[in-house]
């Protein structure tokens, strides 16, 4: 009997412990999205011909020639919520007063800057808070067998005091330099 009290235990305080790390989970993911806040915009299928009128254009990576993370926002100037990188400086650029299909075919272009091979594009319009457009975002799908997912970046947008804040990274499961190229056994004539 000694040997299943004990048993009982153990197993006890393994579950505490697992509580406990889920709470302490719960507790850091509460805290990350407290210092994002606002209301949340998701982003949805867009098509080109929608993309008239003048434009900001937000040019996110192509640092070097390895960057995967690389994606344009295009931001309509009449917009009454501006849009915001939440990233340092040196990681984008800016070009404004761009007519739609310029910024668009130059987005299309800088998207395009990295070795890897791009599978195609995705357009994704970013809503304000009444579902209206004011923007767009244009990224890389790289090749399904380079990466574990074609899109490697994960965007997210927050609407708080009537400012737009873009929030760029890297897909945590994307392990970089882990293409087929840096296989060299997969890679031989057999």
């Amino acid at each position: 009997m000694l040997f299943f009290a004990q048993v009982r235990k153990v197993s006890h305080m393994k579950t505490l412990r697992t509580k406990f790390a889920a709470a302490a989970y719960l507790a850091v993911v509460l805290s990350l999205q407290a210092c994002m806040a606002g209301l949340q915009l998701t982003p949805k299928p867009a098509d080109p011909a929608e993309i008239k009128g003048t434009y900001t254009l937000i040019l996110y990576g192509c640092r070097y020639a390895d960057d995967l993370e690389n994606m344009a926002i295009l931001v309509d100037e009449k917009s009454a919520y501006p849009i915001g990188v939440y990233a340092l400086d040196s990681m984008y650029k800016v070009k404004k007063g761009l007519s739609g299909p310029q910024a668009l075919s130059e987005a299309n272009t800088f998207i395009k800057c990295s070795m890897h091979s791009i599978w195609q594009s995705v357009l994704r319009g970013i809503p304000d808070n009444a579902g209206k457009t004011i923007g767009y975002e244009l990224k890389p799908l790289y090749q399904p067998w380079e990466f574990k997912t074609p899109e490697v970046l994960l965007s997210s947008y927050s609407l708080k005091d009537g400012k737009i804040t873009a929030y760029i990274t890297l897909d945590p499961s994307v392990k970089r330099g882990k293409g087929l190229m840096n296989y060299p056994n997969l890679m031989r004539d057999h």
